[in-house]
């Protein structure tokens, strides 16, 4: 009877665990596959037009400033220095305007990430590697690892970083002996030792499911549906250009009083867009 008991155990005892090590694999894929792939979806295919958007908005900001820094100087008869309210604005927005341009930058690398992608094939392969190096080596699921299962632990966690298939491969039928002492120990575990593991993996799992939940209702994930939606897409696009297209118009009726202003009271041209 005691015997059924620890089969038991030991086999509900590999069953979370699987699913323990599949829940941080998910995770990671999430966080660190998907979540950069449709970022990166969303970056080309509307954050390129976001971005115009902001610098337009930060040239009408910028306009305004002047503006209103121009009429209080004429107002109070003091000499227009075009110069200097060019610099102090320029100084206002310099973090604003460094922003758009880290903005710029990233649809650049976005770009650059979605013409090197790996094949779902070969993600796969590198995830089920893992998986099943992960089910011995992994710290929350065999807290007893040795110096040398910890050094080994590294090696596949890095490979598996790098997408070394190859290296994962070669682990796995080097250490396969070592691998397989693993589950000699659990055997071996008590049957308080073995529920206390049950507990603990259980709880890990509750704890990794209500991550994944809130990873897949937050941005991009929340999204996922519009940024695939090529009509949701042209609409967004659409409408961007619109609100950018209104901004070119004041941005010119701004340009012009200011240009007004400079010239009534004898200040020098500035470059204006």
């Amino acid at each position: 009877m005691a015997d059924n008991q620890k089969e038991e155990l030991l086999t509900s005892f590999d069953i979370l665990r699987t699913e323990y090590i599949k829940l941080l694999n998910d995770k990671d894929v999430l966080l660190n596959w998907g979540k950069p792939q449709l970022e990166a979806l969303y970056s080309v295919k509307i954050g390129v037009y976001q971005v115009q958007l902001l610098q337009m908005q930060l040239n009408i900001q910028a306009l305004k400033r002047k503006l209103e820094m121009a009429r209080s100087l004429t107002a109070r008869g003091m000499p227009l220095d075009v110069n200097a309210i060019e610099l102090i604005v320029a100084e206002e927005l310099a973090e604003a305007e460094m922003q758009i341009m880290e903005q710029a930058g990233k649809i650049a690398s976005d770009k650059e990430l979605l013409s090197n992608l790996e094949s779902p094939q070969r993600s796969a392969e590198l995830r089920s590697l893992f998986r099943q190096l992960a089910k011995s080596l992994h710290p929350d699921v065999n807290p007893e690892l040795t110096p040398e299962q910890v050094q080994l632990w590294n090696t596949v966690k890095q490979a598996y970083k790098s997408g070394d298939i190859k290296r994962l491969k070669a682990l796995k039928i080097v250490y396969d002996k070592e691998l397989n002492k693993f589950d000699l120990k659990i055997a071996e575990l008590s049957e308080e030792d073995l529920s206390l593991r049950l507990e603990v993996l259980k709880e890990g799992i509750k704890v990794l499911n209500d991550e994944i939940i809130k990873i897949k209702d937050s941005f991009p994930f929340d999204m996922e549906d519009k940024i695939k939606d090529e009509n949701w897409v042209k609409s967004e696009k659409e409408n961007i250009e619109m609100e950018i297209a209104k901004l070119r118009s004041l941005e010119r009726e701004l340009i012009l009083e200011y240009e007004s202003i400079i010239n009534n009271y004898g200040g020098s041209k500035p470059e204006l867009n």
